[in-house]
């Protein structure tokens, strides 16, 4: 790996954790085949790192460094991306970067319990807490809206509404489609994608048992109160290197659906 001299994470460094982010998202079942793509700025310049599709492309859960390729924010390939091609939905990326500048990493997935959620209408509510307090946040204020339209957004006139509610939130769902995610750093946009689908499948299984309450008024107002008086703030992506270990190990198997865990 390289380190640039100002002190941000160098090429090879920022490749090889887009390469890892699409391994851990196929390998929790938010990605399926060649489908979805993760993406980060180049520090010191216009231009974004972004897995593309290579030839003989394997899927994202075989994802390399050299399946990275660089592009300008205008989605136009800079210099010798070698046998990769751009993916269609550049301008979820690159118009989102022009859109934000307090976002470095953006996410394109599928996972299959926001899918579910969304096409049967069935609302993020807060119905669990205490382990995972980033589902709890997007939970209680709101943090994942839906976008209506389930299109494949291939041009910027496609692209704009969208950005339109991107624009106030870090995470969106499509209904019917997928997730944006967006983040301060790759490890940051993973960890957003994995709670938010997290959220979604407990949603949807509580859904298929005939539903489930929110937790008490009480509860939520003590969780508000301590959330915001904690000093820990919005700091996700610290689980990051877990979730390389599990990869690396082959700890965690999302099933043929992606709506469970086998462990072995």
């Amino acid at each position: 790996m390289t380190q640039a001299a100002s002190g941000q994470p160098g090429i090879d460094e920022l490749r090889e954790k887009i390469a890892l982010s699409c391994q851990i998202l196929a390998q929790h079942g938010l990605v399926k085949g060649s489908t979805g793509h993760v993406s980060t700025r180049e520090p010191g310049t216009d231009n974004i790192l972004i897995r593309g599709r290579p030839r003989g492309d394997r899927g994202l859960r075989f994802a390399e460094p050299s399946c990275v390729m660089r592009v300008d924010l205008e989605g136009t390939p800079v210099g010798d991306n070698g046998d990769v091609n751009r993916v269609s939905e550049i301008y979820l990326h690159t118009d989102l970067y022009k859109y934000r500048p307090d976002v470095n990493a953006v996410i394109h997935a599928h996972p299959p319990g926001v899918l579910l959620c969304t096409m049967n209408r069935v609302e993020l509510r807060p119905i669990f807490s205490g382990y995972e307090p980033g589902a709890m946040r997007i939970a209680l204020y709101n943090q994942a809206p839906v976008y209506d339209r389930s299109i494949t957004l291939h041009t910027r006139e496609e692209t704009s509404p969208f950005l339109d509610l991107m624009a106030q939130h870090n995470m969106v769902m499509m209904r019917g489609h997928g997730i944006v995610v967006a983040g301060r750093t790759v490890e940051e946009a993973t960890s957003r994608a994995l709670t938010l689908e997290s959220l979604a499948r407990l949603n949807w299984l509580a859904h298929l048992g005939g539903g489930a309450p929110d937790i008490s008024d009480e509860d939520k107002a003590e969780w508000l109160r301590r959330d915001r008086a904690s000093s820990r703030g919005d700091r996700e992506g610290g689980g990051w290197n877990g979730l390389v270990a599990m990869l690396e190990h082959g700890a965690l198997r999302a099933d043929s659906i992606g709506l469970g865990a086998q462990f072995g």
